[in-house]
């Protein structure tokens, strides 16, 4: 069994937000994938000129081009938006693209699929309270997301999504806890136990909306002493695992 305890921090959108995130990050030595678009309807993404500087630290994964959920396309639009993605950050930042995170959470098995051509080695979904290494590199859960919901709305989001072990991890590990640094200490502190990873993920954007930056520097802060976790970024905890047979109770 693999007791080793991992440290994942992933941040969504590349909204103009996110290089303050990075400036945390930095500040605290703590590794992160950002995965960004490459333009999104819903508000200003960074320039290409600053997600190059952000490639210099940390992972740039793949969030199709236009930040759009994939599982109402069709399957030549699918594709044209994860190669199209994909492309633009290599373009940008002259790095290989290994991770890709799935716009709102929304997959299917023709869109995990997609991925797997696409040339991804590993993608990252929004199924909350996943504390174990994914059996499926493109199935990737999180912890936590920076965001506090209530019992209710999490255990409605877990049924929906067939997340059946998220919502039995919210209740037996992190006790139904709405405060989500709370929440995520209970992942570390499961994970420090019996292995697996605690992963983090946030919105640049939220953060600002809902004014919690200290809030958000407080954990990262803490997470900088943390020493037996080793930090892993997303690409890299998937690039040497194969794809594996699918749980198609987590896809529709």
């Amino acid at each position: 069994m693999n007791v080793q305890p991992y440290l994942t921090v992933s941040v969504d959108d590349g909204s103009v937000n996110d290089m303050r995130a990075a400036d945390l990050l930095e500040k605290y030595g703590l590794k992160a994938t950002f995965y960004i678009p490459a333009t999104n309807w819903e508000r200003p993404v960074l320039p290409a000129a600053q997600v190059r500087a952000l490639s210099a630290n940390f992972e740039i994964g793949g969030h199709t081009y236009g930040h759009v959920a994939l599982h109402k396309l069709s399957p030549a639009q699918v594709r044209a938006e994860l190669e199209g993605g994909k492309n633009w950050v290599e373009d940008v930042t002259g790095q290989p693209a290994k991770s890709f995170c799935y716009p709102r959470g929304k997959f299917n098995s023709s869109v995990r699929q997609a991925v797997v051509l696409a040339g991804f080695t590993g993608a990252r979904t929004c199924l909350f309270n996943r504390n174990e290494l994914a059996a499926d590199p493109f199935l990737t859960g999180v912890s936590t997301h920076a965001c506090s919901h209530s019992p209710a709305i999490q255990i409605r989001h877990a049924l929906l999504e067939g997340n059946f072990l998220g919502a039995l991890n919210f209740i037996r590990v992190h006790h139904l806890e709405r405060d989500w640094v709370r929440h995520f200490q209970h992942a570390l502190d499961s994970v420090a136990a019996i292995g697996g990873a605690a992963h983090l993920y946030f919105h640049g954007w939220e953060i600002e909306a809902h004014d919690q930056w200290q809030k958000l520097e407080s954990l990262l802060a803490q997470l900088a002493q943390r020493t037996e976790f080793s930090v892993l970024q997303t690409g890299n905890s998937s690039q040497s695992q194969p794809p594996r047979p699918v749980n198609n109770s987590l896809l529709w």
